[in-house]
C-alpha cells in the first residue's frame, strides 16, 4: 500500500474526486497531480470556458465527479457500424443491427468482462427491441455477435444467455478481416482510430 505524505492526506480532505482517484491510485505528490491533470485538460477546459463562460462542473456529467458510468472503447460506433455490415454474412444475407445489443453489453460490464442478464425484457428495451418478438430478437443478436466472434454467452436460470462474455472487439475484426468479411475503407479508418488513441490492440504479438 503507499503511504502518502502528510501533507497529500490533509490535500484528500478538499480536493475534487478527479484528483483524490489521481492520487489514491498512483501515489503522486499533490504537484505532480495538478501538473498531470492540466497537461491532460488545459487545452479543453480553455476552449469550454471560451465558447461557454457560464457553465460550471456542476451543470455537466463528469465521470469523476459522478457514479454510473462505464468504460468502453472509444472506437465502439466503428464497430457498431461494422457489425451491422459485417452481420449479413452470418444471417441470411441480411444486414441486422446487432451493435446496438452490443453496446448494451458494454453499458453493463464491469471490469471482469463478464454481464450477467437477469432480465432479458429490460435489455432487449435497452436495444431499442420492443414489442412481442423482443426477447427474440435481442437472443437472435446476441447469436450474431456471437458467430462474428465479438462475444460468448452460457445459459443460466435466467435464460440461454444469461452469461455473456465480451471478447476483445479488436481482435474479432482482425479475424473477420483475415477472412475477408470487412470492407478495406471500414477496416482503414478503425485502425486509423485506433492509432489516434493509442490503442495497441491490432499490433497484440499474443493475437495472430
Amino acid at each position: 500500500m503507499v503511504k502518502l505524505p502528510t501533507q497529500v492526506k490533509s490535500k484528500l480532505k478538499t480536493t475534487s474526486r478527479s484528483e483524490k482517484a489521481a492520487i489514491l491510485d498512483v501515489g503522486l505528490s499533490e504537484k505532480a497531480v495538478k501538473k498531470r491533470l492540466s497537461k491532460a485538460q488545459k487545452a479543453t477546459l480553455a476552449m469550454r470556458n471560451q465558447l461557454w463562460p457560464d457553465v460550471t462542473n456542476e451543470d455537466l456529467w463528469l465521470r469523476n465527479d459522478r457514479d454510473g458510468f462505464t468504460t468502453i472503447p472509444r472506437t465502439m460506433p466503428l464497430f457498431m457500424e461494422l457489425i451491422a455490415d459485417v452481420s449479413k454474412r452470418v444471417t441470411s444475407g441480411k444486414s441486422v443491427p446487432a451493435g446496438k445489443a452490443y453496446l448494451v453489453l458494454w453499458c453493463r460490464v464491469f471490469d471482469e468482462g463478464l454481464v450477467k442478464i437477469e432480465v432479458e425484457a429490460a435489455a432487449a428495451m435497452e436495444a431499442g427491441y420492443i414489442g412481442e418478438r423482443n426477447v427474440t430478437t435481442w437472443r437472435e443478436h446476441l447469436r450474431v455477435l456471437k458467430e462474428l466472434g465479438f462475444i460468448d454467452f452460457a445459459a443460466g436460470l435466467a435464460g440461454p444467455c444469461q452469461f455473456v462474455l465480451l471478447l476483445n472487439p479488436y481482435h474479432a475484426v482482425k479475424a473477420l478481416q483475415k477472412k475477408g468479411w470487412v470492407q478495406q475503407g471500414a477496416y482503414t479508418a478503425l485502425y486509423q482510430r485506433a492509432q489516434e488513441i493509442r490503442a495497441t490492440d491490432f499490433d497484440d504479438e499474443n493475437f495472430e
